[in-house]
């Protein structure tokens, strides 16, 4: 088993110092633009000095129309560009790998932020959710649009400096919505059997390595199975989509579960993550995320086959954590006291968005 502290080569030339990555975190503390905020900034900054190998940011939205939460952090124009490349330039003086992760909202895209209904793979309703908006399918021509869009926000990425991308593949965002049987119900070539639910994640993923260096790093995160409300994801199905995007151009496949030792929802007797390692080619290196809050956590995440670990609720409350984990100490556990989050770097706006949003359910600010 390779140890934490190990460097990994992504890609071509990419060398990620250490197993130990900052897990895609929404925020919702950019400016209502999408422009890079001073508090995003500081934040980003942190967890880069903290000294993880990899940092992920919040999910960024790829064109004014995909916005699905207020706040989001953009990559829709070039008039982005500029805070971006601020950013960008911070984060790598920490000798980290900076990537951005790029989400279209699909049906979640918010109508008052985006000025346009939304739009999905298809037409559907999600009756247990309130305010749900049934979305309009895309045309063929409005889907060629989307793959456009994701590869110019790609280039914009490249051109700002950071290292690589992160496709958000997971969650119920748009890709899903084509993969999933309960949300893309088309009869074209974008829906039906597996290749053609697939044909849109891989026609993003082939447009956006054909507009970036070669030495970028592009990686997908993936929700490999289904949950109530959403469903329609099979575990078998999704491994072989990332095998797949593995003959697309993708450097990283990216588990995406709430915990790393669920069973599978197809194979209960099964960890999930076991069971898509060894489904997933083996040269194609795993990020997995899920509950990590010690350094045991981490190397089970090791075990059951991921090659680097991603850490999200803990890294709010705890600075320094790959320091803490060398010396195999305890971290602060949540709930996490608000007074003692504004001193690493935790914004108002970020404390905020935790305590009014889903988030809160899971108790992370006492």
């Amino acid at each position: 088993m390779n140890s934490l502290f190990s460097s990994i080569k992504l890609g071509r030339n990419a060398v990620v110092k250490n197993r130990l990555s900052v897990a895609p975190m929404t925020t919702s503390q950019s400016h209502e633009d999408g422009q890079v905020s001073a508090s995003e900034s500081a934040w980003l900054e942190r967890l880069a000095s903290d000294g993880y190998g990899m940092i992920i940011t919040c999910a960024a939205s790829i064109s004014r129309t995909a916005t699905a939460f207020p706040r989001q952090m953009s990559l829709a124009d070039d008039s982005l560009l500029p805070g971006l490349t601020a950013l960008a330039t911070t984060l790598n003086k920490y000798s980290t790998l900076s990537v951005v992760q790029l989400c279209h909202g699909g049906s979640r895209a918010i109508p008052a932020l985006t000025g346009v209904e939304p739009r999905s793979a298809s037409a559907y309703d999600l009756p247990g959710v309130p305010g749900f908006i049934r979305p309009r399918a895309f045309t063929v021509g409005q889907i060629h649009g989307v793959i456009d869009d994701f590869a110019s926000a790609a280039e914009r990425a490249a051109r700002a400096g950071f290292g690589g991308i992160e496709f958000h593949g997971a969650n119920g965002y748009l890709f899903t919505q084509f993969t999933s049987t309960m949300t893309n119900r088309r009869q074209d070539s974008y829906g039906g059997n597996l290749q053609n639910r697939a044909r849109f994640s891989r026609e993003v993923v082939r447009a956006c390595r054909k507009r970036v260096p070669a030495e970028f790093v592009l990686g997908f995160r993936m929700s490999f199975e289904g949950f109530p409300p959403e469903t329609g994801l099979d575990i078998d199905e999704n491994i072989q989509i990332m095998n797949w995007l593995a003959e697309d151009g993708i450097d990283y496949g990216h588990v995406s579960h709430m915990a790393l030792s669920s069973p599978s929802a197809k194979y209960p007797e099964k960890i999930a993550l076991r069971h898509i390692r060894a489904g997933v080619r083996k040269e194609l290196p795993l990020v997995a995320a899920g509950g990590v809050f010690s350094r045991l956590d981490a190397e089970h995440a090791l075990e059951f086959g991921a090659d680097i670990v991603a850490i999200g609720r803990a890294a709010i409350g705890n600075a320094l954590i790959p320091e803490h984990f060398k010396r195999s100490e305890k971290l602060r556990t949540t709930p996490f006291a608000r007074e003692s989050l504004g001193s690493i770097a935790v914004s108002k706006e970020l404390i905020d968005y935790i305590a009014q949003s889903p988030l809160a359910r899971m108790n992370i600010i006492g």
